[in-house]
C-alpha cells in the first residue's frame, strides 16, 4: 500500500494542462437490478463516478471530473470542470459481461496555447490563457472476463466533442463550428479489495479524428477505488 501514494503523484506529474481533458471510462459491470457502483479515481483530473440498474438490463450512469492546478512556468492556473449522464443497456454470459452506455455532458476548461481563430480576431499571434465552453456525446461499448476475482475490461469509448465558445482576457471568442470526434479506448483491470471494495486500475488512449484545432490528453493513467453493491462472480444458471 505504499506504493499507491507514489503511484498518484506520478499520474499527476505526468498531467499537463490540455484543453479536452477525457475522464476515466466508467465500468459498473452489473449483474442484475438493484446494483450500485460509485468510484472515486486519479488522472489528469479527479473524477468521481455512479451508477445503478434500473433493471436486469437497464443502467444509467453519472460522471463528474474536476481538476485545479497551478503552473509557476507560465504562471498560469489550470481549471476543468465536467459533468455527463448516461443510458446503457448491459448483460453477461458465464465468461462475459458486457455492456453499451451513451450520453451527454457539458463542461469548461482551460488552456495556454495559440488558437488561430483568436489571433485573426486580434491580429497578434502568440500564446493566450483562454477557457473554453465544451460540450460532448459519447457511446461506450465494453467487453469483459466474468471471474470470481481479478477482471479485465475492454472499452471501446467514441466521443463527438465540441467548443462552442472562448474566453481570453474577458474577450469572448467563437471558433469555426464543428464536432470533434475521439476514439478512446481504454484497458481496465479490477481486483477485489475487501468486501464490497475494489480497485482499478486504466490505461487509455485519446486518439483525435481529423484535424483537432486544440490540445488534449492523448495517453491516460487513471488509479481508483470502487464501491460495488454487487459481485463479480459468474452467476449460477
Amino acid at each position: 500500500m505504499r506504493t499507491l501514494p507514489l503511484l498518484i503523484l506520478v499520474v499527476l506529474a505526468a498531467s499537463c494542462a490540455p484543453a479536452y481533458l477525457p475522464n476515466t471510462r466508467n465500468v459498473p459491470l452489473f449483474r442484475e437490478a438493484q446494483e450500485f457502483s460509485a468510484a472515486v479515481n486519479v488522472s489528469a483530473s479527479l473524477d468521481a463516478q455512479a451508477a445503478y440498474a434500473v433493471t436486469d438490463n437497464i443502467a444509467i450512469m453519472g460522471n463528474y471530473s474536476f481538476l485545479t492546478r497551478q503552473f509557476t512556468d507560465p504562471d498560469f492556473q489550470k481549471k476543468h470542470n465536467f459533468f455527463e449522464g448516461g443510458l446503457g443497456f448491459y448483460g453477461l454470459t458465464r465468461k462475459f459481461r458486457y455492456e453499451v452506455f451513451a450520453g451527454y455532458g457539458a463542461g469548461k476548461s482551460n488552456s495556454f496555447d495559440q488558437y488561430s481563430f483568436i489571433a485573426k480576431q486580434t491580429g497578434q499571434q502568440q500564446q493566450v490563457e483562454a477557457e473554453g465552453t465544451f460540450n460532448r456525446f459519447f457511446i461506450q461499448p465494453t467487453l469483459a472476463t466474468n471471474n470470481r476475482g481479478f477482471n479485465l475490461a475492454f472499452t471501446a469509448r467514441v466521443s463527438s466533442t465540441q467548443f462552442t465558445e472562448w474566453v481570453s482576457n474577458d474577450i469572448a471568442y467563437t471558433p469555426e463550428p464543428g464536432r470533434q470526434i475521439f476514439l478512446e479506448p481504454a484497458i481496465t483491470a479490477i481486483a477485489p479489495i475487501k468486501g464490497n471494495l475494489r480497485g482499478f486500475f486504466q490505461l487509455g488512449l485519446n486518439v483525435g479524428m481529423g484535424d483537432v484545432y486544440y490540445d488534449f490528453e492523448p495517453l491516460q493513467f487513471s488509479l481508483g477505488i470502487q464501491l460495488h453493491t454487487g459481485s463479480l462472480r459468474t452467476r449460477v444458471y
